[in-house]
């Protein structure tokens, strides 16, 4: 059995952190001594939140289909 307690039971598994190192994470870890191992949210808005990334306007989008002549290669258009 391990020494800490998982997230899943655990009520609090996501924090906000500002500072030096700023963005949404998960608690991984629950130790004895009050330690919290921390990973990033890897959730899409939250990843493009902590990238500073914004959804393309349509105007954007529109313009570089029209530049490319193609959608994404991701097929998400």
């Amino acid at each position: 059995m391990p020494d800490y307690v998982p997230v899943k039971q655990s009520p609090t598994g996501h924090v906000t952190l500002t500072g030096d190192v700023a963005g949404e994470y998960l608690i991984s870890e629950r130790r004895p001594d009050g330690t919290l191992v921390l990973e990033p949210e890897t959730a899409a808005r939250a990843s493009l939140r902590r990238l500073g990334a914004t959804p393309a306007t349509k105007a954007e989008f529109e313009a570089f289909v029209a530049e490319n002549g193609v959608l994404p290669p991701d097929g998400e258009g």
